[in-house]
């Protein structure tokens, strides 16, 4: 049943060493009702647990990620059944030899699955099913050995078989085999929790990871607008502490800048703005991609005095780079909490546009007070100054 949901190569192992013993003990049934069939029902009752001892043996194996030889069954399986035909005949038909041969080679396969287990010790150590079927294996050894002297003496001596042990040991054999599958089964379970618990992991990293890439813009790396109603979300639930300032950054004719140079020169202007606002502001404030040529910079816990101090260097630093000179204005304001973060990016976009016609109004009355001996140069310090 376990092997219809949960496809393991260890637990079909065991799967078809539980059906093997199960037509072994079908046929020794058979023979015990009917003594005339021993001839056909004892060798399929030695054959069946010989098959039963090898998948026990390949099951553990596999489960501990040893290398099992492939097409071994081919070779396994007609060397069995000879030799299941082949020892009745020596040995003779009646139980009590067949049961001494049996009880030696099923616990000696006990102890070599007990062995082929091994390596499955270290890494589970706390595993229920690993010390289940560990306990099951040592005690079905010890168990089928003890059967070694009971037999062999009263093939020997003629003496009487004690009817209580074998009773108790039948039931103890019973308790141990079903012991033995159970571990097996809890084994097979552990192992696909742990394989769904690494999957859902995996699936968790790989959602992380692509929220991560949906939440910023291609082009300039800045958060977007999805990455906002995200960081509003968790304000709203209480998961966010949500106070400081905001400022609205717009690049100073973006789409002059487009049709004069082209879009490449109007990508390159995004990214050098984007990057230099970065390179100003602390590692938790937030820069998000707010429209074409505007983005939002989200300072928590920050006064405005602070942040336009930082900001003011932006202009600055952005005449230093690329070969088409790039200015931005800025508008900045300060929120309380996330009731009034909506309402202050409206009055950080008002004041961004009032700051760019102060400025607007500065550049012509410098160029009208400096005429044109100033350097052009010189004209864009003194204005980024501004």
């Amino acid at each position: 049943m376990l092997n219809r949901v949960a496809v393991r190569p260890a637990l079909t192992a065991w799967s078809n060493g539980w059906l093997s013993l199960a037509c072994a003990l079908l046929a020794l049934l058979i023979e015990q009702g009917v003594s005339s069939t021993a001839a056909v029902t004892l060798p399929m009752y030695m054959f069946g647990e010989y098959m039963f001892g090898w998948w026990i043996i390949q099951g553990c194996a596999h489960f501990s990620g040893r290398r099992w030889p492939r097409h071994s069954l081919r070779k396994i399986i007609p060397a069995l059944a000879l030799l299941s035909l082949a020892l009745p005949q020596v040995i003779g038909y009646q139980f009590r030899s067949v049961f001494l041969i049996q009880s030696l080679v099923l616990a000696c396969c006990f102890l070599i699955a007990l062995i082929a287990l091994s390596p499955a010790f270290g890494r589970m150590q706390s595993s229920p099913g690993l010390l289940a079927m560990r306990g099951a294996l040592v005690l079905l050894s010890l168990l089928f050995l003890s059967y070694l002297p009971i037999f062999g003496s009263n093939m020997l001596l003629n003496t009487p078989l004690p009817m209580t042990w074998l009773r108790l040991s039948s039931a103890t054999h019973l308790v141990l085999e079903f012991l033995l599958g159970f571990g097996g089964a809890v084994l097979v379970l552990e192992q696909s929790n742990r394989n769904v618990a690494a999957h859902n992991k995996a699936l968790v990293n790989d959602n992380a990871r692509y929220r991560a890439d949906g939440e910023r813009d291609a082009l300039t790396n800045a958060y977007n607008r999805q990455a906002f109603s995200h960081l509003l979300n968790a304000a709203i639930d209480g998961r966010l502490s949500v106070k400081g300032t905001v400022a609205m950054v717009d690049i100073d004719g973006l789409k002059q800048l487009n049709d004069s140079h082209g879009h490449a020169a109007g990508d390159d202007a995004l990214i050098r703005v984007a990057k230099a606002v970065q390179n100003v502001v602390r590692a938790e404030d937030k820069l998000f991609r707010w429209g074409g040529d505007e983005f939002l910079l989200i300072a928590f816990d920050l006064k405005p005095a602070e942040l336009w101090s930082r900001l003011g260097s932006v202009n600055t630093d952005l005449l230093g780079t690329g070969n088409v000179m790039v200015q931005a204005s800025f508008g900045v304001t300060e929120f309380v909490d996330v009731d009034d973060l909506l309402n202050a990016l409206q009055r950080a976009d008002l004041a961004m546009y009032e700051r760019r016609r102060e400025c607007a109004a500065l550049r012509r009355q410098d160029a009208f007070g400096s005429g044109s001996e100033m350097p052009i140069r010189a004209k864009h310090k003194h204005i980024a100054a501004v």
